[in-house]
């Protein structure tokens, strides 16, 4: 009987273990609008599973677990998931219920591990995903949308009215796009206009401004300093030691711009794109074993005074009465020269200097003017955390003026400091000195606790020493909607104690203060209240101090004057695309009357993101002006096979300065082409069809091939595979209707 027992249990695990479900993990490549990431998932040779307290979050839920599985959750949505019954701890869904349960939101590519996510889905939270920087590696597709102009392109008026003791002050600035280039007029006392033409894309000459700005300069100015500000500067090589073998990957914006494996000893060597402004770099070290992975954030500070190894940037302004030439040479990729010479009449005036970038964190700017011999350095320090600006100026040896500035947080607390060294005539011969000191500390959070303490030290120094003390403390509770804290502050004239805060109601906003001023025994405060309405915006202000009662009052806002008249209480002139998919039924590229737009296409907008209107168009606000975009349409959201874009899957724009560009992308239906090679009994049978000298198909034994095009002109060859010699060509028109063509074959001598 034991035997029996014995024989049966063992029969059981065999059955069991050959029945047993066998996964294999797989990478399984996440694409957000926000970023990529690596998402785990596995396969048992039939379906598909993936780790949902991975994919979930990423998409901006809130994962829960539960008994029999786990919910996703956010502010609109709820879905709930079974997980596989197996022995493990983490939570395996199947592929299929994901897709059934977000739609169209996902467009998976089982053979390509590739799972996108829809940048206009309604099944999660698309805004709160992070915004998907296109990555330094990435080729931007063809550039089909150049800088677009027009003699009249619209206009925007800014308007303001503002009221105070001293009367009553207008103010009227008006920008737009005219004349194919853009203009600007400020029409109060300096009554400033410039007018600017800009090439993007050229590199000797990319923008002439002329007119008076507001300094005063009335002449012409040409310029081939790039006009877009998010440019790369250089590809920095970063070395590195980790664990012997460990997996390290360069991340910046949320994407993977470099990994390697390290050598046995642990060294590597990542390529990191260096932008200009900060870079912020995550290194991720994953050691083998299974054990936690690391990670390190440091910055790459690339200031825009350091121009790209061996190119010139120049600026020439010129005059009736004066004339001046910038330029600036890249020596090295952290080294940068600057000349000037300017002409004010007779009067020539020159400086030289260089920019120089010998860590990554520290920027050293100096220039000296020349016959006077006057300096000017500037040191800035960044770090995590941490920032330092220093201004030194001075005449020959001797140091006139010092200007620091430093800040420090950590956290919810932050740390300040401000001073100043400087030189002033105290006499007619003879010099005193200035001394002031800064320092504040701020303990802030957005609810709860805050605090701040400060003070001031200044020290005169020249006949007689004078020495001036100003310090505050403030502490106080921040709520969602209310921050209010009570403060004492005394200085030289007054000692002050109450109540300050900020009210804020949606739109409006109320600052308020109060106080008792124990020196000259009186109330003083102040009142600013700030209203914003569709067609305009409202600052008052009112205050009360030792001297008495003033007020002001402004109102402003700005009208724009494009298609339509419209009103806004901002005056920013943003620039915009909308991205219009349509069917193009007659093929003659442009959207009639009949030609409705696809709503179901979806695109991606590297750098930035859609949002789906009303018409079904895609619409990008707030784009960089004269910033190349690259656009990739998801092949996967094209329900009809038959239908492809004209302009091809990925294409490029430029955003234009100031205005809103509309793209038109015409999917055309695949027109089959049908065609007969005759002449095969003088020519080996193993023959291609080029397509304007792109391999399309192959030609069957009979002499037949089948292609599938847009309608256009193209070019047909007819190419021996074994030499690669070209037999025939012919030249064919791809109309709405299928076309069948005849090649009769003839050998090209």
């Amino acid at each position: 009987m034991r035997q029996w027992m014995l024989w049966a249990m063992l029969a059981f695990v065999i059955l069991r273990t050959a029945t047993a479900q066998v996964l294999m993990e797989v990478p399984l490549l996440l694409e957000l609008p926000g970023n990529e990431r690596l998402i785990r998932a596995w396969y048992d040779g039939e379906k598909f599973l993936v780790e949902g307290s991975e994919l979930f979050p990423a998409l901006g839920f809130t994962v829960q677990r539960t008994e029999a599985g786990l919910e996703a959750l956010d502010a609109l949505h709820r879905y709930a998931f079974s997980c596989s019954p197996l022995p493990d701890p983490s939570c395996k869904i199947l592929m299929d219920d994901v897709l059934d349960r977000l739609g169209s939101a996902l467009h998976f590519d089982q053979n390509r591990l590739h799972l996108t996510a829809s940048s206009v889905a309604t099944a999660f939270d698309v805004r709160s995903l992070r915004t998907r920087q296109r990555s330094w590696t990435e080729v931007p597709g063809p550039h089909l949308f150049g800088r677009t102009r027009s003699v009249w392109g619209g206009m925007m008026v800014n308007w303001q009215l503002r009221r105070d003791a001293f009367g009553i002050h207008p103010s009227l600035r008006i920008t737009g796009s005219v004349l194919h280039g853009s203009v600007e007029a400020d029409l109060n006392r300096g009554h400033s206009w410039v007018y600017r033409y800009d090439w993007p894309e050229r590199t000797w000459l990319t923008q002439i401004e002329m007119g008076r700005d507001a300094n005063g300069f009335a002449g012409v100015s040409i310029t081939n300093v790039p006009l877009a500000r998010q440019r790369l500067h250089r590809v920095q090589n970063l070395r590195g030691q980790s664990d012997p073998h460990a997996l390290i990957q360069a991340v910046i914006s949320g994407e993977v711009v470099d990994q390697l494996q390290a050598d046995a000893e642990g060294h590597y060597e990542l390529s990191i794109p260096a932008w200009y402004g900060t870079t912020k770099l995550e290194v991720r070290t994953q050691p083998l074993g299974g054990r936690r992975m690391q990670s390190d954030h440091r910055y790459l500070f690339t200031p825009t005074s350091l121009v790209p190894p061996g190119k010139v940037f120049y600026q020439l302004r010129a005059s009736e009465e004066y004339s001046a030439l910038d330029l600036q040479y890249g020596v090295h990729q952290r080294l940068t020269l600057q000349s000037a010479l300017a002409l004010h009449g007779r009067h020539p005036e020159a400086s030289i200097g260089f920019t120089m970038n010998p860590f990554t964190f520290l920027v050293a700017d100096t220039k000296v003017q020349i016959p006077s011999a006057h300096w000017l350095t500037t040191l800035q320090l960044w770090r995590s955390g941490v920032q330092v600006t220093v201004h030194l100026d001075g005449w020959q040896r001797q140091l006139q003026n010092l200007h620091v500035n430093a800040s420090a947080s950590k956290g919810p607390v932050s740390v300040l400091l401000r001073g100043t060294r400087s030189s002033f005539l105290a006499s007619f011969s003879e010099w005193g000195q200035r001394l002031s000191l800064h320092p504040e500390v701020w303990f802030h959070a957005h609810t709860g606790l805050l605090m701040q303490a400060s003070l001031d030290i200044d020290r005169l120094r020249h006949v007689e020493k004078e020495m001036h003390y100003h310090w505050r403390f403030a502490t106080g509770w921040a709520f969602p909607q209310l921050r209010i804290m009570g403060f004492a502050t005394q200085d030289y004239i007054q000692k002050v104690y109450g109540v300050e805060g900020i009210l804020t109601l949606g739109g409006p906003s109320l600052e308020f203060r109060v106080g008792w001023d124990a020196d000259h025994q009186t109330v003083t405060g102040s009142l600013s209240l700030q209203i914003s309405s569709p067609f305009g915006s409202l600052f008052a202000r009112g205050r009360r101090d030792t001297h008495g009662i003033s007020h002001s009052q402004q109102i402003q806002g700005s009208v724009h004057l494009w298609d339509t008249v419209r009103l806004a209480p901002y005056g920013h002139q943003q620039s915009a695309t909308e991205l219009r998919i349509f069917e193009d039924i007659n093929g003659n590229g442009l959207q009639d009357p009949a030609e409705p737009i696809l709503s179901h296409i979806d695109a991606e907008l590297y750098q930035s993101g859609w949002t789906r209107l009303r018409t079904g168009a895609l619409y990008a606000a707030y784009l960089e002006p004269y910033q190349r975009y690259q656009v990739r349409i998801l092949e996967a959201s094209i329900r009809d096979p038959a239908l492809h874009p004209a302009t091809g899957l990925e294409f490029s724009f430029t955003a234009d300065p100031g205005r809103s560009k509309i793209i038109h992308v015409p999917m055309q239906r695949l027109i089959p082409v049908v065609g007969k090679i005759t002449g095969l009994d003088r020519t080996p049978l193993r023959l291609k069809i080029f397509l304007n000298q792109s391999e399309v198909t192959d030609v069957y034994r009979d002499g037949g091939f089948a292609l599938h095009l847009r309608p256009g002109h193209y070019t047909l060859t007819v190419v021996d595979i074994l030499d690669q010699d070209p037999l025939a060509e012919k030249m064919i028109e791809v109309g709405i209707d299928p076309l069948h063509v005849v090649i009769d074959l003839e050998k090209i001598p």
